[in-house]
């Protein structure tokens, strides 16, 4: 029976459409924990919109995960992780157990749950979690989340992967540049991965009602503010202020088939709504 405190609805949400990423290994144990009663109602509602909606979610968390264990593995060195805004996604377990000591440290910002995370690594994978550090921070206050991720322990002479997936939705571009601007180093050593939503211009006509629907259920409980969009030049204008380059794309179109076999949902690339973006640092 799980023994955590709730998730907010929508981190429950997304790691309940999730559940198939999380069948084995260190990251079912830690999923056993959770408590996703917050998050049913929610998805009851996404899912009268659009019944396959998991698909999307399945599709950005396994290629994040892949272009991931992809860098550890090239990098052929010990590398860190930092995933800011990490919620309470057990991507830290997923690639520790991909990548075992191709990983020297994992280190994971969000502004609250921090330390309760920290709990649930510790009991649900006790051999990874001495890699694992949860610290608090506010992604808006840049200064202060440097001095968390150097404070627990970042080494810059380490290649580093940092990962934004979920959060560019509700921060403005100017903080999602300076998150990844504390990675950039002069021999662009460091990969930064960014998951994100496109504009409704971008979005084939007879899909765009699917991303406005589910957008209205969310923000009406978790996100009053709204959605910050991105095309991919402007993901690609963001990530260079930060000192970013060799940016590559990838859509739904590309990511589906890559994890399933084919085209089922996502058959152009106008089909889908969410995009990933890669380069380095």
């Amino acid at each position: 029976m799980p023994d955590s405190p709730d998730l907010e609805p929508t981190a429950a949400l997304v790691m309940l459409w999730a559940r198939d990423l999380y069948r084995t290994g260190s990251a079912a144990r830690f999923y056993s924990c959770l408590d996703l009663a917050a998050g049913e109602q929610m998805r009851r509602e996404c899912e009268a919109v659009c019944p396959w909606y998991a698909e999307v979610i399945l599709n950005r968390k396994w290629f994040i995960r892949e272009i991931a264990v992809r860098f550890v593995a090239d990098v052929c060195a010990p590398c860190q992780v930092v995933v800011p805004a990490a919620g309470k996604s057990p991507l830290a377990l997923e690639l520790l157990d991909a990548c075992g000591d191709g990983i020297a440290s994992v280190i994971e910002v969000d502004i609250e749950g921090m330390e309760e995370k920290q709990h649930l690594y510790e009991r649900a994978a006790p051999a990874h979690a001495a890699k694992i550090r949860c610290v608090p921070a506010d992604l808006a206050d840049l200064p202060g989340t440097a001095a968390a991720i150097a404070g627990a322990g970042y080494d810059p002479d380490l290649p580093t992967v940092v990962i934004l997936e979920g959060v560019s939705y509700y921060i403005p571009p100017a903080v999602l540049s300076g998150i990844f601007s504390l990675f950039a180093s002069p021999d662009r050593k460091n990969r930064a991965i960014v998951e994100y939503l496109l504009p409704r211009r971008l979005i084939a006509e007879k899909r765009r009602n699917i991303p406005r629907k589910i957008w209205r259920v969310i923000n009406r409980d978790c996100n009053q503010g709204g959605t910050v969009t991105y095309s991919p030049e402007e993901m690609e204008t963001a990530l260079a202020h930060a000192g970013c380059d060799s940016v590559v794309q990838h859509s739904m179109h590309e990511i589906e088939p890559a994890r399933t076999g084919a085209n089922r949902y996502f058959r152009a690339v106008a089909d889908g709504w969410i995009a990933i973006a890669s380069g380095w640092l």
